[in-house]
């Protein structure tokens, strides 16, 4: 098992010093206060002439695993199927925008809430040339949710109706999804779901070809890969490098610019700063967390650096289900314990804190909200006191992911501050989700970036009763006001107010009134590009450049 416990005696004082911010130097050059292209990431070429053609090479640190969409949930192959490879009915563009995608149009909902018309774009071709039809995407909605086909996104279809039908494998089709003729289908849901079109924007809802899929078999999403996106994939070295070549066909004409791809695959994030200051890329997805300072601050980055913000949050849970973390005095004692704005700076000046969970980019997101629990250590222990624990507590463990030991070491010296020893578990979240779950590691440090930017998918993934069956909720957290609330919302039009005021109740609840778990920050993207590459946003989806407009200004 990938992982090791251990429990370190470094002081505040001492994890500042060896945070990777240095000291607040970083604060005045923190994305924050933004940069030559803000906190967009984002600037158009200006007066510039696009060129056509060109290699442009990028580098991750992970692998691909498959290019599937449903498949997809790693950074690299997720950004492969879900901005270069296919698209789906709808998507969000640089700015978060939602807009129609393979869709001729916004849908057209009936009065009963239930039932969505889509118009399909005509005209559309897959990477083998023929026309994308109504079947095509019928299909595509369905096959995600076989029981033979992995998806990690099944259960966000499950309003469809017959979705219970297709994932108990006894039928192929969904009864709710009607092809009404050749570029027109019905969706009928079981209830009213306001975040829908939302779903069908997400990567594992991305449009194969019917016929072709089913066809590949096993190879489908490895050696056949067949899409409608920008970009066709030509070459597959496992585990090294992945080449792509421009579509000559894609429906929006004129595009892509680049006639190639070429993703480098497995590249250590201190390998991947050499190689781009030798040249050897256009892109690096990874700044290595050392170098994070001079990036932000030197002017020579001042062309290069990419930044966005992220629909990602990271909090600390509490298992809730046993001693000591069952009493809210305790849970109210961590949340006062955490100093956020030590933990936002040992990220080296790519954290923004928060004071709940939602992120800005959301509809939800509430500026004005406060936890009702600021830094106060004195206090912190005086509730330890007041629940029976004025001696302290000890035995208590912590799961956080390799990469983020200093935020994980910041909070125990915070807990060792109020009296609670805690010992450190690192490793990969699959190893150690039984344990977490059962409560026999009672705290974790998770982070979740949401695949649209509405707070319906932090609540439904790990904030209500429901979730803890069937989503992410881990600490076993259980309020059915929020699962009332979620019912509600879900009731109406998306920018509702009504439906504002529900979720921002959730966040009241989760984060102040049970004190379940504490918000700590939304990490900002940071890459580097070269001043040359022009118009590659930053996706504030998937963190990774949108392509499909990008060009090489090379002489």
């Amino acid at each position: 098992m990938n992982a090791r416990s251990r429990r370190t005696g470094l002081s505040r004082r001492d994890l500042l010093r060896s945070t990777t911010a240095g000291a607040a130097a970083v604060a005045s050059t923190s994305l924050l206060a933004g940069g030559p292209r803000g906190l967009g990431g984002w600037v158009a070429a200006q007066e510039e002439e696009p060129q056509r053609g060109g290699v442009f090479r990028i580098m991750g640190a992970g692998d691909v695993r498959s290019l599937d969409p449903g498949g997809a949930e790693g950074s690299e192959d997720w950004w492969s199927a879900g901005l270069l490879l296919f698209n789906a009915l709808y998507a969000y563009d640089a700015n978060v925008d939602f807009y129609p995608d393979l869709a001729a149009d916004l849908p057209t909902l009936s009065a009963d809430g239930l039932i969505y018309t889509i118009p399909i774009r005509q005209g559309v071709k897959f990477h083998n040339g023929r026309e994308l039809v109504a079947d095509d995407v019928a299909f595509s909605l369905a096959w995600q949710l076989w029981p033979e086909v992995y998806s990690w996104g099944k259960t966000y279809m499950e309003n469809v109706v017959g979705y219970d039908e297709v994932i108990a494998g006894t039928v192929k089709e969904l009864s709710g999804v009607e092809v009404v003729d050749s570029h027109t289908i019905e969706i009928t849901l079981k209830k009213p779901q306001a975040v829908f079109p939302s779903i069908l924007s997400m990567s594992m809802n991305g449009i194969s070809p019917k016929q072709e899929t089913i066809d590949a078999g096993a190879e489908w999403g490895k050696s056949v890969v067949i899409g409608t996106g920008p970009f066709k994939l030509v070459e597959w070295k496992t585990g090294q490098q992945v080449i792509f070549e421009r579509h000559a066909e894609y429906y929006k004409e004129g595009l892509p610019l680049l006639d190639r791809v070429e993703l480098s695959l497995n590249v250590e994030e201190s390998v991947q700063m050499l190689r781009w200051e030798s040249g050897e890329a256009e892109h690096i997805h990874n700044v290595p967390p050392s170098e994070i300072p001079r990036v932000l601050s030197d002017d020579e980055f001042a062309e290069a650096r990419r930044t966005a913000p992220s629909l990602g949050t990271t909090r600390l849970l509490m298992y809730m289900g046993k001693k000591p973390f069952d009493d809210l005095r305790v849970r109210q004692a961590v949340a006062m314990a955490i100093d956020k704005e030590f933990f936002s700076r040992s990220m080296g000046g790519i954290n923004q804190s928060l004071e709940g969970i939602y992120v800005p980019a959301m509809l939800q997101y509430e500026e004005g909200f406060r936890s009702n629990y600021p830094y106060d250590p004195d206090k912190a222990k005086a509730l330890l006191a007041e629940a029976g624990y004025g001696d302290g507590i000890s035995g208590i463990t912590m799961y956080g992911s390799v990469t983020s030991e200093p935020q994980l070491e910041g909070m125990q010296a915070d807990l060792r501050e109020i009296g609670i020893e805690v010992d450190l578990v690192v490793g990969s979240w699959a190893d150690w989700r039984d344990r977490i779950r059962s409560g026999e590691v009672q705290l974790a440090y998770y982070g979740w970036a949401a695949s649209f930017p509405d707070a319906y998918d932090y609540v439904s993934g790990w904030m209500t009763c429901a979730s803890i069956e069937t989503g992410y909720n881990d600490g076993g957290y259980c309020n059915q006001r929020i699962d009332e609330l979620v019912g509600q919302a879900e009731g109406l039009p998306q920018t509702d107010p009504q439906r504002i005021a529900a979720y921002r109740e959730i966040e009241e609840l989760a984060v102040n009134t049970d004190a379940a778990m504490i918000g700590l920050g939304t990490p900002l993207r940071l890459a580097l590009s070269r001043d040359y590459v022009k118009d590659e946003p930053l996706s504030g989806i998937y963190g990774w450049p949108i392509l499909d407009r990008a060009w090489l200004a090379k002489e």
